[in-house]
């Protein structure tokens, strides 16, 4: 039996083309999933994606708010060390990919942006 649907960021950005585009998208996604009432069981950040958490303050409240109403934020702890930003993460759980593949294991869905 699934636990709802978690989303994963395996970059920081949204889709294919410019990235600046790109990044704007990932911050509204993450704001429209935090004002909605069906929140994410996990949101997921891996390999660029851990930058987002990190590196960009609205994230980080989109994150606090969604977290408020019950998603938990997994984030990659080898993907932080690998870009040097370990010390810096303000919100989630380091994560290891133990945890994060069990969480993609229980979701009804996972979805990938």
């Amino acid at each position: 039996n699934g636990c709802g649907y978690t989303v994963f960021f395996g970059k920081d950005y949204v889709g294919e083309g410019d990235y600046t585009l790109g990044h704007n998208l990932a911050k509204m996604m993450l704001y429209t999933l935090a004002e909605s009432d069906d929140v994410p069981a996990a949101v997921i950040f891996m390999n660029s994606g851990v930058k987002l958490p990190v590196e960009n303050d609205q994230v980080v409240e989109h994150l606090k708010a969604l977290q408020e109403k019950g998603s938990e934020i997994l984030v990659c702890g080898t993907c932080l060390k690998f870009f040097g930003i370990a010390d810096n993460l303000k919100i989630g759980t380091v994560s290891n990919m133990y945890d994060i593949s069990e969480r993609m294991h229980l979701a009804d869905k996972v979805i990938t942006l």
